[in-house]
């Protein structure tokens, strides 16, 4: 019954926190708003999650447990993962808490029906803490990891498509306002933001400079570098886009040779421990077999 319960409490708290990353795609305006009013440090009207669960109260635990650091480093974490107005520092502290403690109960109650030591089980709730403390912040890195993946590749097309636009006689937020129509995925996502805090009064120089800071990727850094400079410059936008998409595809490029030429060393270690000695067994086993039918 104990298991039960604790199945029963970890797939409500996993519905909970992934309900709001399973919106359609008409509610990107809503959630990109809640953004940058996070990021403004606007206060938001929370809404309530039902009788159960608030919002609020779970910030209010996360919150007690958060240290300045954490305060600091977290939102530049979360908005790389592009959880940005979805999930708080302090909603995430609470969601690790949460998690620790569902790992420590379980633990305890799979000890005690498998009828463990009191040292042993000690031992695995210390481990299962520890792992469940730590889960949550490797997700983040890795959900920003290969969102920053997903941006790089989608950049150089983008800006062949911002190029064509501001040639056809568009501006360079009208372009963007385009690819933000027709286009899907991070990069969409991160263009949408700014437009949405250029409509709440933001200039175009911070808005940009905080899309670079929020996805943390050299591409998007130089684009915004360049895009703010020639717009002190009187560059030509069109032929400084175009220029960019060609610098990206390079890059592009060269990473993919760089992971090509790196193949061979990372598969050195799976051929030589599993690939190998299946070999061996299947080449030399009969050979081995009639030596030892003669010995």
């Amino acid at each position: 019954m104990l298991l039960l319960l604790l199945a029963g409490l970890s797939f409500a708290g996993a519905v909970f926190v992934v309900a709001d990353s399973l919106t359609p795609q008409g509610r990107r305006r809503t959630a990109s708003v809640a953004a940058v009013r996070r990021f403004s440090g606007v206060t938001v009207s929370r809404r309530r999650s039902g009788p159960l669960v608030s919002t609020d109260a779970l910030e209010d635990v996360g919150r007690r447990f958060t240290t300045a650091r954490m305060r600091e480093h977290l939102p530049n974490r979360i908005a790389a993962a592009g959880l940005a107005g979805k999930v708080t520092p302090e909603s995430f502290a609470a969601l690790r808490l949460g998690l620790v403690g569902l790992a420590a109960l379980a633990v305890i109650a799979f000890g005690t029906v498998a009828g463990l030591s009191g040292t042993v089980i000690l031992f695995l709730v210390a481990v299962g803490c520890v792992l469940a403390w730590v889960f949550p912040g490797y997700y983040l890195d890795r959900r920003a990891r290969s969102r920053r993946e997903h941006i790089s590749q989608a950049l150089p097309e983008a800006l062949d498509l911002l190029a064509v636009c501001v040639e056809a006689g568009l501006g360079l937020f009208g372009a963007i306002q385009r690819l933000v129509e027709t286009d899907e995925g991070p990069l969409a996502d991160e263009f949408a933001l700014v437009l949405t805090e250029l409509r709440v009064g933001e200039s175009s120089e911070r808005a940009l400079k905080r899309m670079a800071k929020r996805v943390h990727s050299p591409e998007v850094a130089s684009f915004v570098r360049a895009i703010i400079q020639g717009e002190q410059l009187g560059l030509s936008l069109a032929r400084t886009l175009r220029n960019l998409a060609d610098d990206a595809r390079k890059r592009r490029r060269a990473l993919a040779e760089e992971r090509a030429a790196k193949a061979p060393v990372k598969m050195l270690f799976p051929a030589a421990f599993f690939i190998f000695p299946a070999l061996f067994i299947v080449i030399l086993g009969p050979a081995v077999l009639e030596l030892a039918r003669f010995l």
